[in-house]
């Protein structure tokens, strides 16, 4: 759980500031192997698009297409 803990919490950081290199790499080893960080990933996502068309703001990433 400590490791999803961390995966998590890079995810999040990510909306806020650019991850460095080792944080990236982290995310990518860990996502393969746990739906549970994959599934919160797709859910940060969709809270981010949601949130920028409510207020109108448009999103690269609101083309609808799932990493």
């Amino acid at each position: 759980m400590g490791k999803c803990k961390n995966i998590t919490r890079l995810l999040s950081d990510a909306l806020d500031r650019p991850l460095k290199t080792g944080e990236w790499v982290a995310i990518r080893l860990h996502l393969p192997t746990c739906s549970g960080c994959r599934n919160y990933r797709k859910q940060i996502r969709l809270l981010r698009v949601a949130a920028r068309s409510m207020s109108g703001i448009a999103t690269p990433d609101s083309t609808g297409s799932d990493d």
